[in-house]
């Protein structure tokens, strides 16, 4: 059991938070349109990541099967994912008098849900692992 984050989830927290203060800074986001994409995707990811470590490795529980797995991961990507997406509605009604337009937002949520399955793939494929070790 395992009561600190892991090191991987943190470094990638702030490679996530170094790329996006770039793309701010640099307004990348608005010169290379499909930044966003692995953005979402890697945003996706560290929330799946994060899901599965709270409820699995922390509490030290075993890995249930992998709809289980997904059903966390998807939970805690698409939690934040859509909170994010309302606030990028709203920030650009407010400042350019028009939200976002619907292929955008469904993309985004796409990339959210790809990394969030990655890694319940991920996860499970590890666990499987560990048990066919253990059973050796």
């Amino acid at each position: 059991m395992s009561a600190q984050i892991p090191v991987i989830l943190v470094v990638f927290l702030v490679a996530i938070a170094v790329v996006n203060g770039f793309a701010d800074t640099y307004h990348w986001y608005w010169t290379t349109k499909w930044l966003d994409m692995p953005m979402h995707f890697a945003g996706g990811t560290w929330l799946a990541g994060f899901g599965a470590w709270c409820q699995y490795y922390r509490r030290g529980i075993s890995v249930p099967g992998f709809l289980q797995v997904l059903n966390v991961c998807l939970i805690y990507a698409l939690s934040i994912g859509l909170l994010w997406e309302a606030y990028e509605a709203v920030v650009s009604f407010l400042t350019v008098g028009h939200m976002n337009s619907m292929t955008d937002t469904l993309s985004d949520l796409l990339f959210d849900i790809i990394g969030g399955t990655t890694v319940a793939i991920l996860v499970w494929w590890q666990e499987k692992i560990k048990n066919i070790q253990i059973s050796k």
